[in-house]
Order: structure tokens, then C-alpha cells, then sequence
């Protein structure tokens, strides 16, 4: 054979290449073929709190507190839609002109918008209570004052979880219509806007 032949270096060559190769995958962590998994999850939500006093037949003040709460959520898993609504809550507590204790709620679909600053929000929607009353909503928020950040990242093998919210003070004003009766028509300071973000990304 003639010594200016290149074959024999080829051969050493290419297996030379093919024990790097297998070094090099021995070289991998174990985690690196697995099928990484994420989850998200959004949330903002508009609360207000109301006190409503009902002046009696007998000359006595029955006090209503009535909290709305409208909201968006959404959730996703490894890029794949879980969950994406908007929702109206309503929790009427205290005591009614015939001494009756109330402790009612309801919660369902609604229309809620929310700007991203916190600026601004709204919800209308009609929900029924477990207690069989009809509430109807129409209420808007604006934020007032600065916004409160908040983040924090947890993590530890497999899993690394990211946290954010954000805060606002707000004035809402709207009306709650019980059944026919309206039960708010204004506005209160006893208001604000939130939103709550996770991010976690995790390997099996």
C-alpha cells in the first residue's frame, strides 16, 4: 500500500470523532432530555367595598356591607391554554330592617377590562347568589396613587417559580342592583386593583 494513502488516517479520524461523541454524551446532565414542563397563571381583580346604611320604619339603621369584585384570569401549561374568563363576585353581609342576618354571595361570568398600568378598570355582569338574589353590576375603577410592585423567584432542583403583583388604590364607582332594588349608587374609596403573575418552569 502506498504510505501517501489517506485512508488509514481517515479511518483513525473518524474514530477518534466517535469516542469524543460518546465522552461528549456522557458529559450531559440527565435533566437535558427531559421534556421541560411550564405553568402560567394571570390574574387582575378589581375589588370594592361598600357599607350601606337602610333607614327603618321603626327609626333604626340596618348596615349592609357589599364587596365587588370583578376579575380576569387566565392559565396556561407548557404553552397550551387552561383557562381564560372574566368573572364577577358579590358577598352582601349584615343585617336587614327585620333583624335577619345575611351573609349571601354569587359569582359568574361577566365583562371585565382592566388597563395594564392599573389606571383604570371596569365590570358589568349579572350573577345569582346561593341565597336565589339577582345582582346586577355595573362598576368602574381608577387608580389613584403610586403602584406597589412585588416579586420574588423561588427555586430549587428542578423547578424555578417567579412571583409577581402589582397594587393599586382605587375609587370605584357603580351601582348593585338586588333583585330589582338598588342597593349601591356611587362611590367609594375602599377600592383598588391588583394583578398576580406566576411563571414556573420545571423538569421532571
Amino acid at each position: 500500500m502506498d504510505a501517501r494513502d489517506p485512508r488509514p488516517a481517515r479511518r483513525g479520524l473518524a474514530w477518534g470523532i466517535s469516542v469524543l461523541v460518546v465522552l461528549g454524551m456522557l458529559g450531559v446532565p440527565a435533566w437535558a432530555g427531559a421534556a421541560v414542563e411550564t405553568f402560567h397563571r394571570f390574574e387582575a381583580i378589581a375589588t370594592a367595598n361598600y357599607a350601606v346604611d337602610e333607614q327603618c320604619s321603626d327609626g333604626t339603621t340596618a348596615r349592609q356591607l357589599v364587596s365587588v369584585i370583578g376579575g380576569h384570569e387566565e392559565e396556561s401549561e407548557s404553552g397550551v391554554s387552561k383557562l381564560d374568563s372574566d368573572f364577577l363576585t358579590v358577598l352582601i353581609r349584615g343585617t336587614d330592617c327585620a333583624g335577619n342576618f345575611v351573609n349571601d354571595r354569587g359569582s359568574g361570568p361577566a365583562d371585565f377590562v382592566f388597563s395594564p398600568s392599573l389606571q383604570s378598570a371596569g365590570v358589568v355582569g349579572t350573577i345569582t347568589t346561593r341565597d336565589g338574589r339577582s345582582v346586577a353590576v355595573d362598576m368602574i375603577w381608577e387608580g389613584t396613587g403610586e403602584t406597589e410592585t412585588t416579586s420574588n423567584t423561588t427555586t430549587f432542583p428542578g423547578f424555578t417559580g417567579r412571583f409577581k403583583g402589582k397594587l393599586r388604590d382605587a375609587v370605584a364607582t357603580g351601582t348593585v342592583v338586588v333583585n330589582g332594588e338598588t342597593l349601591v349608587d356611587g362611590s367609594t374609596t375602599n377600592a383598588e386593583i391588583e394583578t398576580l403573575e406566576d411563571n414556573n418552569i420545571s423538569i421532571p
